[in-house]
């Protein structure tokens, strides 16, 4: 059942009812009852009250709810709207991303007119949200929050372009939720910050797959995604390690063979939308993911790992021999030619026998 602000509802599981004045998600509704008080619903446990149908006039009831603009949003927001994004988007997910988006109403000209602004949850888990923005004088100000269900976006506002200052700079709470998961995700917070100069270049503006059209997407985090096991492959038992902890299987979704692994470290075959990246972010990412799948190799038990990290300027490959150098008992040659090129490194692990 969809609900909008200003309609009557009659409660299924108790006596009384009110007059919904926000959707909170597509789960929740809050409803205002008689006496005062705001509360959040499941949408499941509503009826709504249409005096022009024959069967809910049998339910028909007058709820004494204090008077409210039902439609009342902050600065131009509408009522907030979920979608779920294309299953082909879901279903090849390289990586559990979360995205902030500013989408113009106008894409023609689309340095003119408001902007939707968009929450965007490519990953499995439901995601608890609290938004702030931060104040020109001091403090933080409260924007919004509710939940967005996995593989959803959700607009959470329509802005004026007059608006866009009290949104270029804030900062994002995530709670991760799911019935099953092999780890629990930690919370996550983190600040950001847009310059205002983007929303003013037509170049900033580039398609992508999580929206309609063209805007500017801003990745906000990126949670781990769980290990695949296949049917016929059981799961890889845990090896006794001398470094504290339990062993990290982070390498085993690159396996190719007996304690072997590919590990192509081209962004695009890291996470699902590139384009959300600077280029320093782009770096610092494949930094990060070799070195955790480095970590997982040598705890694994690992005998031999190829990265392939392209040719462009080679920036890359001295970053990574850089780190290579520092570990010991370590072997680093060129990977087969023939099967690679000139753009990937065999990393072997000879202690791991």
């Amino acid at each position: 059942m969809n609900f909008k602000p200003g309609d009557r509802v009659k409660f299924l599981n108790e006596s009384g009812g009110g007059i919904v004045r926000r959707i909170i998600d597509s789960r929740l509704v809050l409803v205002a009852i008689e006496d005062g008080f705001e509360i959040p619903v499941q949408a499941s446990e509503l009826l709504l009250i249409e005096t022009g149908d024959a069967g809910s006039r049998f339910f028909d009831q007058k709820f004494d709810v204090p008077a409210g603009d039902e439609q009342e949003q902050d600065a131009g927001q509408p009522a907030e709207e979920i979608e779920q994004l294309p299953k082909n988007i879901i279903h090849s997910r390289k990586s559990e991303d979360a995205f902030m988006a500013f989408v113009p109403h106008d894409q023609k000209w689309m340095i003119t007119g408001p902007l939707d602004v968009y929450l965007i949850n490519n990953t499995s888990y439901d995601i608890l949200y609290n938004l702030f923005r931060k104040n020109e004088e001091s403090g933080w100000s409260g924007v919004d929050y509710g939940s967005v269900i996995a593989g959803t976006r959700l607009r959470i506002a329509t802005i004026q372009r007059d608006d866009l200052p009290q949104w270029t700079e804030g900062s994002l709470q995530f709670l991760f939720h799911r019935e099953r998961t092999p780890v629990v995700p930690l919370p996550f917070q983190a600040g950001f910050s847009i310059s205002g100069k983007k929303f003013y270049s037509d170049t900033s503006y580039k398609e992508s797959p999580f929206i309609k059209g063209k805007g500017i997407v801003i990745r906000i985090t990126t949670v781990e995604k769980e290990i695949p096991v296949e049917k016929d492959q059981k799961a890889p038992e845990k090896i006794e390690s001398n470094q504290p902890g339990n062993t990290d299987e982070f390498i085993f979704r690159h396996k190719t063979g007996e304690r072997e692994a590919v590990v192509d470290l081209h962004i695009h075959e890291l996470v699902e939308d590139p384009s959300s990246f600077e280029k320093v972010e782009i770096l610092e990412y494949q930094k990060n993911y070799f070195l955790r799948c480095m970590e997982s190799a040598i705890a694994g038990g690992f005998l031999k790992v190829i990265f392939i990290h392209g040719v462009g300027n080679g920036v890359l490959k001295d970053v990574l021999m850089d780190h290579l150098k520092k570990q010991e008992g370590i072997e680093v040659f060129d990977a087969p030619m023939h099967k690679y090129g000139v753009g990937a490194i065999e990393v072997r692990i000879p202690h791991n026998r």
